[in-house]
């Protein structure tokens, strides 16, 4: 028995076991929520709108000026954190938002997504080469992501990926600034199936391996099978993607008119994991039902996209005050949604403009994730039902494993090793 926990231990500290059951990009009932803006005011920190498990991924909005004083970025997220509020790397304006690491760890342990958008309607944005593209990647990558910098706005917090909503400057470039983002990571070769799907056969492998060593008694250290050698044994050849702490998720907001003006070039140059298309602001929004072209980028999904598993959302404003237009009721929406999951495999979910206004409008991203949930759960049986939908306040999060009574939990991990040890400002940003 103790060899059988101290496997578990040896998973749990590898990351497997969260890794596995946390956020899928492959699912077809996902909901991605802007937050930054407070459209609806008095928005709340990001840490509130986690705190239930309706919404899956937060791209946090703005990053709007690439290039600003000092050569660092600007951010601005209204009422939360900005340069106006006067605390600002010196020589820069990019604002000290370090406050903000315990809310983006604390949805990460939740199993939620956090990314950095960059853009939005008012936007100095652009790049003039793909070097210059590059540069400003790693500099992205160094300040938000997986690399270091004395400059770290959301102090040592790491967000979980980049999204694009360019709709100003020039498109150029944009691939570029993707293929680096990747290249950083060491996610050159996956897409985030792929790296799902590597990370669950690494784990079959290594739990084979350390399970027969430890029934047999063998050290497990020592044996040679985790990764495509042989000790006599059949073993599964697999990427080895253990030394990569976490995936890095690369969306864009692209409008629905196709293609893009902005970001359609990228879109087929480069691999993106999920485009969020904003059915609204246009004549093909969900106002427009009779010119609504949804077939249209799921054509692109599986024909032109450098990424044949990317996934493609439903784009729609929290209420009626989120957009010019655009805006209609949960139960329509919902009827969008099942359409979509009945006839279109790239549909990944819903992407809701934005946190604060989907909130005070009758908490309409809990009603359309629950009807996402329903009808997933009528129109595709293949796909593992996900916890249930809980009002804000629960403790419901999307990370099973840490629930299981019967696996071994971090801090039992902790104590087996410690007794082996023993001898503002308002939004500029609406998208109107």
């Amino acid at each position: 028995m103790r060899g059988v926990f101290s496997l578990a231990c040896f998973i749990l500290s590898l990351g497997l076991l969260k890794r596995v059951v946390a956020f899928d990009l492959t699912r077809q009932d996902n909901l991605a929520v802007y937050w930054g803006q407070d459209s609806a005011g008095g928005q709340k920190r990001l840490s509130y709108y986690c705190n239930d498990s309706a919404i899956d991924v937060f791209p946090i909005a703005f990053l709007y000026i690439f290039r600003g004083e000092g050569g660092e970025p600007v951010i601005d997220l209204a009422n939360i954190c900005s340069k106006d509020d006067g605390n600002v790397f010196p020589g820069t304006q990019l604002a000290n938002c370090s406050f903000m690491a315990e809310d983006i760890k604390q949805c990460q342990a939740a199993g939620k997504v956090v990314t950095l958008s960059l853009g939005g309607a008012t936007g100095e944005i652009g790049f003039s080469s793909d070097s210059q593209a590059e540069t400003f990647a790693d500099q992205i990558w160094d300040q938000f992501l997986g690399g270091e910098s004395d400059i770290r706005p959301f102090g040592d917090a790491i967000l979980d990926g980049v999204d694009l909503d360019i709709e100003s400057g020039t498109p150029a470039h944009y691939a570029a600034f993707v293929h680096r983002i990747r290249s950083n990571a060491g996610l050159t070769n996956f897409t985030a199936a792929s790296y799902a799907l590597n990370v669950t056969a690494q784990a079959n492998a290594t739990l084979a391996h350390h399970g027969n060593a430890m029934l047999h008694g063998q050290d497990a250290n020592n044996s040679t099978t985790a990764h495509g050698h042989t000790n006599g044994t059949n073993t599964t050849a697999v990427i080895d993607v253990m030394n990569r702490k976490k995936y890095y998720y690369i969306t864009a907001a692209p409008q629905c008119p196709y293609p893009d003006a902005y970001i359609g070039a990228a879109l087929n140059e480069a691999p993106f994991d999920a485009v969020y298309v904003q059915f609204y602001n246009n004549d093909c929004g969900l106002n427009h039902p009779g010119a609504y072209n949804f077939d249209t980028w799921d054509k692109w999904a599986k024909t032109k996209s450098a990424n044949s598993d990317v996934k493609v959302y439903i784009g729609a404003p929290g209420s009626q005050d989120s957009a010019g237009q655009g805006y209609v009721a949960v139960e329509k929406l919902a009827d969008y949604v099942s359409d979509a999951q009945e006839k279109y495999s790239s549909f990944g979910g819903v992407m809701i403009w934005d946190a604060s206004t989907a909130h005070t409008n009758n908490r309409f991203d809990l009603g359309i994730k629950t009807a996402m949930v329903t009808s997933a759960l009528k129109l595709l049986p293949e796909e593992p039902p996900r916890n249930s939908t809980t009002p804000s306040g629960s403790s419901s999060t999307h990370t099973d494993a840490a629930d299981n009574s019967d696996a071994a939990s971090a801090e039992d991990c902790e104590d087996e090793d410690h007794s082996q040890a023993k001898p503002r400002v308002n939004s500029r940003f609406f998208r109107l």
